[in-house]
């Protein structure tokens, strides 16, 4: 398909982002975004490489927002339903229908459906999966995805000082990498020492403008009756970024401007970063209920700080409580043996100095 043009870029925006603007003005707010949409709908014209998936199904961008209008609609039909009503009397193949649920998906929610079955251990917790099924509906997906946690977690904005991005950099060598699929948003990987961060603010806050008069409690059933993201889902996000990670806005805070340039520079994060908007009012009494675990991890790794390299991993498993234990039971047999072998030599002295009396008698 043929990259958008510039009213189509208009009516993306509004379809999929809320946002109705002034044709005359430019579109530049978005250019992060845009440059994904391209990546994932028009591959062919952004990538190097040609793609393996060839997507005639797809005629038009217009097709991409009947699709993402008709998601919503139908978020309580299994994904085999959704797609045999987007295909009704078009030829396609089986590749060609994932790729394209998966492409929608993407665009429209900023969420990779069909990214792998299971995360690393250590990088999502339980393992849980990120992979929308064939019967599953797409509200159910999103459930399971994202849980909501009324009750297991309190954690709030207070005393969050050392999740700090640049702490987190220069104390602890974990490399701040962007990302954009939602759902690895404060996901920590132990292996390579990455915290992954979900980056496309501006959709955050268009999307979260666009449901301004909703409860900040309303889940993904009312929400995606107005074709968007819970209010609180989106607000967490925004607050993680702004008031923990990069608190840029705060006095004080040029490490955490100047990493987050870089990282900006560097990454090729969406330059709206730079820009503190909350779009809501933060309440003074606000919990984290989608992403208070991973926060609750992350504060527990500066409790106990990974190995910063190889050599610090190695002598720290073998310097696990089993291997302590077995230090120490190893440790008070060779006192007793050296003990031991103290009154030997002892005994031995005393029956040499008795011989040498009795010579001398």
């Amino acid at each position: 398909m043929n990259l958008p043009s510039e009213n189509e870029k208009y009516e993306i925006a509004e379809q999929l982002l809320g946002i109705s603007l002034d044709p005359l003005k430019p579109i530049s707010l978005f250019t992060t975004y845009f440059n994904y949409y391209e990546s994932i709908i028009c591959p062919s014209f952004t990538k190097d490489t040609v793609v393996d998936i060839v997507t005639p199904v797809l005629q038009g961008h217009s097709d991409v927002l009947s699709y993402a209008r008709l998601l919503c609609e139908k978020n309580t039909s299994s994904r085999d339903e959704i797609v045999a009503e987007w295909f009704p009397n078009r030829t396609s193949t089986a590749a060609e229908r994932e790729h394209i649920s998966r492409s929608i998906v993407n665009v429209a929610f900023m969420i990779d459906c069909n990214e792998r079955d299971y995360y690393p251990e250590g990088y999502h917790e339980n393992g849980q999966r990120a992979k929308w099924d064939g019967s599953q509906s797409f509200l159910h997906f999103l459930e399971k995805s994202f849980p909501y946690e009324k009750d297991d977690t309190d954690v709030t904005l207070g005393g969050k000082t050392s999740l700090k991005a640049w702490k987190l950099s220069k104390r602890y060598g974990i490399s701040i990498r962007g990302t954009d699929n939602l759902l690895e948003h404060l996901a920590y990987n132990p292996r390579e020492q990455t915290l992954t961060v979900f980056h496309h603010v501006e959709y955050l806050r268009s999307n979260l403008r666009r449901s301004r008069d909703a409860s900040l409690e309303d889940g993904f059933a009312n929400s995606l009756k107005l074709r968007t993201l819970p209010p609180q889902l989106l607000f967490e996000t925004i607050l993680s970024i702004h008031s923990i990670l990069f608190p840029i806005a705060s006095s004080g805070n040029k490490r955490s401007i100047s990493l987050l340039k870089k990282c900006i520079r560097t990454q090729k994060l969406d330059k709206e970063l730079l820009w503190v908007d909350f779009v809501r009012p933060v309440p003074s009494d606000f919990t984290f209920r989608y992403w208070g675990r991973r926060l609750e991890k992350l504060q527990e790794l500066t409790r106990r700080p990974p190995p910063r390299n190889s050599m610090m991993a190695w002598f720290e498993r073998h310097t696990s409580e089993r291997n302590a234990l077995t230090a120490a039971i190893i440790g008070l047999f060779l006192t007793a043996l050296f003990g031991f072998l103290g009154v030997v030599v002892g005994v031995l002295q005393l029956v040499a100095s008795w011989l040498a009396l009795q010579q001398q008698n």
